[in-house]
């Protein structure tokens, strides 16, 4: 109940925050295992984030998320909550990236000098308690030059959102879009996810990251 509480909380009081930001520096870094959906030669083909100032610890792998390619499934860890008990983790594949997406409606729109782009997940829930997180600000989109842009409530007319506050038993999923504001003329070379970032902050080690570069 308190989990459930603080992440609804939080999910309400942060959306606005997040919606007005704009980019802010993201270091990508380690993280869970990749499971390749895309064949044998995916993860030896999949290229790596480019290297910039707010990236400095960026490294090709094939066996780490930022190798990770749209179509691949990453294993990823949360965080039980306050006096949760148990395993909180999850296998999230990056289904589909828009670069230029429309919004369902003129209020999910980007603002002036900025354009929608959208990412779609799937989240399913594969530890041994309950994956609940307020899923829209584990995702962040990042440019060529380091800086990342948070998720925002709304819907493209690609498809449904995911729901503000995610909420996963063991074995069950959730398919859907998030949405993101970013300058019209960045170039975005990647996607993140990481769950319960409000309970482990900059959590390195389990952030995934799905590259957009051939």
């Amino acid at each position: 109940m308190h989990r459930t509480i603080a992440s609804t909380a939080a999910a309400v009081a942060l959306a606005t925050v997040l919606t007005a930001c704009g980019g802010s520096d993201l270091s990508v870094g380690d993280g869970g295992d990749v499971e390749s959906t895309q064949g044998p030669d995916a993860a030896a083909d999949a290229g790596a984030v480019p290297s910039a100032e707010q990236t400095p610890d960026v490294a090709p792998s094939s066996s780490e998320p930022f190798g990770a390619k749209v179509g691949d499934t990453l294993s990823l860890e949360g965080a039980a909550g306050l006096g949760g008990s148990g395993r909180v983790q999850s296998d999230t594949t990056l289904n589909a990236y828009e670069d230029d997406a429309e919004p369902a409606m003129p209020i999910f729109g980007a603002g002036p000098g900025q354009r929608l782009v959208a990412a779609e997940f799937t989240i399913l829930s594969t530890g041994d308690t309950v994956y609940d997180d307020p899923g829209n600000i584990g995702a962040q989109v990042v440019d060529a030059d380091g800086n990342a842009y948070a998720a925002k409530p709304g819907d493209p007319t690609a498809g449904t959102s995911l729901p503000i506050n995610i909420y996963l038993p063991p074995g069950e999923e959730a398919t859907g879009w998030m949405i993101f504001d970013v300058p019209e003329d960045a170039e975005i070379t990647s996607v993140t996810y990481q769950m319960d970032p409000l309970l482990q902050p900059d959590d390195k080690q389990n952030r995934g990251t799905w590259t957009l570069l051939d």
